[in-house]
Parts: C-alpha cells; sequence; structure tokens
C-alpha cells in the first residue's frame, strides 16, 4: 500500500500546501481519504483527477470536504467528453448538506459510512469509528490484501476506542491540532501530547503528524508527542509518500 500526504493544514491552506487529503493507491487502484481545500489540484502532481473513482470523506469540515464538488465537476466534464463511464463514487457521514448534494448529482454517487459498516474496494477493506467532534465525524482504518493497515484518524478528541481501532497500524496520521496544554475534548481535537499518547498505546510503526496548525513550531509538537515510547513519529509534509 502507498499512501502520499497531498495535504495536512488545518482549516485553510498554507501557502501552496493544501488541508486534509490522503491517497492510497496499491495494484491500480486509488482511494482519496479526505479532500480538502486545494486537494482537487494538489492531487494531480500524482495522478489524473479523471483516474480517481473513490473518495471517502471523514467529514463535511471544509479543510477536509472543500474540494468535493470540485471532485464531482471534474468527473462531470470527464464523462460528457467521454473520456471516462463510471460514476464518482463518494462516501461519507449521512448528516450534512454535501451528502444532499452529492446524492443529486447526475455523475456522482453517494455512500453511507458508519462505525459498523465495512467497504471492500479491490485490495483495500475500510472501517470506521464514530469520533467525539463538532459534526459527524470518522475515524478510517484501511487494511489491504497483505495485511497492512493505515489509519487516518481525522479530527477528534482522545478516546480509549480510538487506541482499539488503531491497534497494530503500519501508518498512523493523526489528528494534531493543538499544542501540549490545550484541552482538547472542548474542541474536538487531540494535542499532540495525546496524538503521542495514542500512537504509543495503539503501538502504531510510523505515526504522521497530521492536521496541522498555523501558529507555533513544528518541532515543538513533535517534541510533545515523542514524549511517549513509541514507534517512528514524524511531522506530515505535502508530498510525502509511504509504502507499508
Amino acid at each position: 500500500m502507498k499512501v502520499t500526504i497531498v495535504g495536512m493544514w488545518n482549516s485553510f491552506p498554507n501557502g501552496m500546501e493544501p488541508t486534509s487529503g490522503y491517497l492510497v493507491e496499491q495494484d491500480g487502484v486509488r482511494i482519496l481519504i479526505d479532500a480538502g481545500s486545494g486537494i482537487a489540484g494538489h492531487i494531480q502532481k500524482y495522478i489524473s483527477i479523471h483516474d480517481l473513482d473513490y473518495i471517502f470523506l471523514s467529514h463535511y469540515h471544509h479543510d477536509h470536504a472543500g474540494d468535493a464538488e470540485a471532485f464531482m465537476l471534474a468527473r462531470k466534464v470527464a464523462r460528457q467528453l467521454g473520456r471516462v463511464d463510471r460514476n464518482l463514487k463518494i462516501y461519507g457521514p449521512e448528516s450534512g448538506t454535501l451528502a444532499k448534494t452529492v446524492r443529486r448529482a447526475k455523475y456522482s454517487t453517494f455512500l453511507p459510512i458508519r462505525a459498523q459498516k465495512i467497504y471492500t474496494i479491490g485490495p483495500f477493506k475500510l472501517e470506521f469509528h464514530r469520533n467525539e467532534h463538532a459534526v459527524e465525524t470518522y475515524a478510517i482504518r484501511v487494511t489491504d490484501n497483505n495485511g497492512a493497515v493505515f489509519v487516518h484518524t481525522s479530527d477528534t478528541c482522545y478516546r480509549g476506542s480510538l487506541v482499539r481501532f488503531s491497534f497494530g497500524a503500519d501508518l498512523l496520521i493523526t489528528d494534531s491540532k493543538l499544542y501540549e496544554g490545550y484541552d482538547g475534548k472542548v474542541e474536538g481535537h487531540m494535542n499532540a501530547e495525546e496524538a503521542g499518547r495514542l500512537a504509543s498505546k495503539a503501538d502504531a510503526q510510523l505515526t504522521i503528524l497530521s492536521n496541522l496548525p498555523h501558529h507555533g513550531e513544528m518541532e515543538v509538537l513533535l517534541d510533545s508527542a515523542k514524549q511517549h515510547p513509541a514507534g517512528n513519529i514524524r511531522l506530515a509534509e505535502a508530498g510525502m509518500t509511504i509504502e507499508i
């Protein structure tokens, strides 16, 4: 399984680097997890936008789903020009106006995600964990046919059930919006110390701190996370590619 970090900033793009979006590939199958602001343009550094048939949206805040309609328009154009003959499949929470928008679209298909739902797409099995956040939000666990595991927490505060959901991940990309000392539960986010604690308790092999803030020193986030005994912990970078 190859995972490319297309974007990783919280709230809005940082210069030329987008908000959340993670491209997952294996055996010619491509899945995009989250489609935040700027992702539709930047994903074309790695693949043609017309070669992407599956998008999973953890929730509908703009920094995780702001470019969903751009992908839908790209598929509409491709269908009208005869470049592809497949609908774009968009998976996401049932609550929210974007779900209604996708359902009305002619060349896109909406499929709901729920905590008890499992989808199999090519070599991938996708499972979901209901997070604590301001809107209906899910962490996503992707397992390939070789047993490699990638978990994206999306936006969430720290929970014991999230440890269990993430356990044994080869790659854990975790919400790290807040610096240590901030109460993540109030905002529905994890601080960096909690992200490191999750990585340690989940026994993750590689943890990437993502959903990064636009203020402060990023190395301070990293140092906070590394307080806990864990595998390799790194800061997310746009264009970073991980093979697991």
